[in-house]
């Protein structure tokens, strides 16, 4: 079997394994550098642990080529040929988005913020090297629809 026609997915595979997808609020998008951002101030109602899903979308495409790819080479009949690839594709999309999901999901967290205009906020971002507790004064930082919220001491 010819192993170039595997350089193409793996290659996708490693250069999109390395994208930077981090939720964290101690962790800020290279776009939102010195670039202003909204801020409100609050007070933690409640603190609840979360698990944030994968990403199936990279592993599901891999898999689909992967299992594309197999199923082509699975027979040397042309028609059978061409119904394992598309079987083989189905196949490898959907292991592939599960393994995406378990190698991508992260721990995360989920607070309840009353703003100082007495507004309730819930925020739903990765668990960092900060500590939330009921009570404790934060500041939420706002750009383009996201928000992180980071203790304000």
């Amino acid at each position: 079997m010819n192993n170039k026609k595997y350089l193409p997915i793996l290659l996708t595979i490693f250069i999109s394994s390395c994208i930077n997808t981090s939720l964290a609020p101690d962790v800020v998008n290279r776009s939102d550098a010195q670039k202003e951002q909204y801020v409100v101030f609050g007070t933690i109602s409640d603190v609840t642990k979360v698990t944030i899903e994968g990403d199936r979308e990279v592993g599901a495409a891999a898999g689909l080529a992967i299992g594309g790819v197999v199923g082509k080479n699975a027979t040397d009949s042309e028609v059978e040929s061409d119904i394992a690839s598309v079987v083989g594709g189905l196949i490898g999309s959907k292991i592939g988005s599960e393994i995406g999901s378990s190698a991508t999901k992260k721990d995360g967290v989920e607070l309840l913020i009353e703003t100082d205009k007495g507004r309730f906020v819930s925020i739903i971002q990765e668990v960092s090297d900060f500590v939330y507790t009921k009570g404790q004064r934060v500041r939420i930082v706002k750009r383009n629809g996201k928000s992180r919220v980071i203790p304000f001491e």
